[in-house]
């Protein structure tokens, strides 16, 4: 699935089959989801619910989402930093909403992140994001629940990294779309084998890594998003993978090809700025 290709309408209705139609992934029960298309594009969904555990504040043109993480203190790592990193590196974000008792996923719109902070509610410390809407569509309220106001009409400016998508895909053939870490090879159609590449140390500001072959492993789409949620580690000395939950894999070798040299540097940097274990 390309980012070119998804086709969503404001104001429509999706179930968790309808999504993963549209996407070519299902949900994964997170409020802030990490996900990339196949030509390796970082984009966002985000889910809030009317009966939700933050209690967002959804009305107004710009309205406030909280950040993930139900208990303790929230902090800047796996889908709170990605949505933090959105104010000055744009992504696409796609904003999902499901009404108290609703069944479906009402299609919001797409999102920017204007602001957010740390601010302390409840007991503890969660970040609040403040989000608007930067599509010309408008919810209509008369069919819609009324607790998120129309749209404003703005013009904005979006910019992202440029990717070398062929050396990318040339490793991804090398490899047979056979993922480094668990050997695991998805299929996107059934002639169609699939696998994603991960930048170990993510481009764009604030990581700055480099789009460089030493700095990308072939991952299915799984232990990709582990990598973004500081789930997994490489040590960079021997290759042994840690793993947060997955016994499966946690304790195995990286598997890297003698002519695939990786960055001890980039694992060292994922290890200490985004591993969460």
């Amino acid at each position: 699935m390309r980012l070119s290709d998804v086709d969503l309408e404001v104001g429509e209705t999706y179930t968790s089959d309808g999504l993963q139609s549209a996407f070519d992934r299902g949900l994964t029960g997170r409020g802030i989801e990490i996900c990339y298309d196949s030509d390796d594009r970082r984009y966002l969904r985000l889910f809030a619910r009317g009966d939700g555990p933050y209690a967002d504040s959804l009305s107004g043109d710009e309205f406030t989402y909280v950040g993930e993480g139900q208990s303790g203190d929230q902090e800047l790592k796996a889908g709170n930093r990605y949505l933090a990193e959105a104010k000055t590196a744009p992504l696409p974000i796609f904003f999902f909403y499901k009404p108290t008792n609703a069944d479906a996923w009402e299609y919001r719109g797409p999102v920017e992140v204007l602001d957010y902070e740390r601010v302390r509610r409840g007991g503890r410390r969660v970040f609040e994001f403040t989000l608007t809407y930067h599509t010309k569509d408008r919810v209509d309220q008369s069919s819609h629940a009324s607790d998120i106001s129309p749209p404003r009409r703005a013009e904005t400016t979006r910019s992202r990294v440029i990717r070398d998508t062929q050396m990318s895909t040339q490793l991804k053939e090398e490899y047979r779309c056979e993922c480094q870490v668990c050997g695991d090879v998805r299929q996107q159609s059934p002639g169609d084998k699939y696998a994603e590449a991960h930048h170990i140390r993510p481009l764009g500001s604030p990581h700055d890594g480099p789009d460089a072959r030493s700095n990308l492993i072939v991952v299915c789409p799984n232990h990709h998003a582990d990598f973004d949620y500081g789930m997994l580690s490489v040590d960079p000395d021997t290759g042994r993978i840690a793993h947060a939950y997955d016994n499966a894999v946690d304790g195995t070798t990286l598997n890297t090809r003698q002519d695939h040299e990786i960055d001890t540097e980039h694992l060292r940097y994922h290890n200490h700025e985004i591993a969460d274990f």
